[in-house]
């Protein structure tokens, strides 16, 4: 009629094993109410977890505040003062290619960063549907294996 749950040891007192024990009839029951309200709850915090993981791991919100930063802090300056317009020239062209290039691989380091977000997303939003319909899949597998038996 009972089963034994589990054994708690406790330190420091004369009666050191507690034991728990449950009902057969209540396993079920016990399963169901883990399954939709702890289980769930969960997994909507590593998911939500998993998914701030993401967005962080590729700073999605800094490489967009910084998108026409210097690729690597790399920069020119000027080294003659006066005009001179070679010296101009250099200074503008190099600068406008490390911002270029910052830009470029900026631009596709977020569209990575965003796409695997919005992969994780519905990755985690289809684990949470099927979680929410497992249970249900125990009766109609066992139905249907009867029902291939029969015939």
């Amino acid at each position: 009629m009972f089963f034994k749950i589990y054994t708690l040891f406790v330190l420091g007192s004369k009666q050191s094993r507690y034991t728990i024990y449950m009902s057969y009839f209540l396993i079920i029951p016990s399963y169901v109410y883990w399954h939709y309200t702890e289980a769930l709850r969960d997994i909507a915090r590593v998911w939500t977890n998993f998914l701030w993981f993401l967005y962080n791991f590729f700073s999605v919100s800094l490489l967009t505040r910084t998108l026409f930063a210097p690729w690597q802090r790399i920069s020119e300056k000027r080294t003659r003062t006066g005009l001179h317009m070679e010296d101009i020239a250099e200074v503008v062209v190099t600068n406008t290619i490390m911002r270029a290039v910052g830009a470029l691989l900026r631009f596709i380091l977020i569209v990575v960063g965003v796409l695997s977000v919005l992969i994780a997303f519905w990755a985690g939003l289809l684990f949470y549907v099927l979680w929410i319909l497992l249970p249900a899949l125990i009766p109609v597998s066992f139905f249907y294996g009867l029902s291939i038996f029969v015939s």
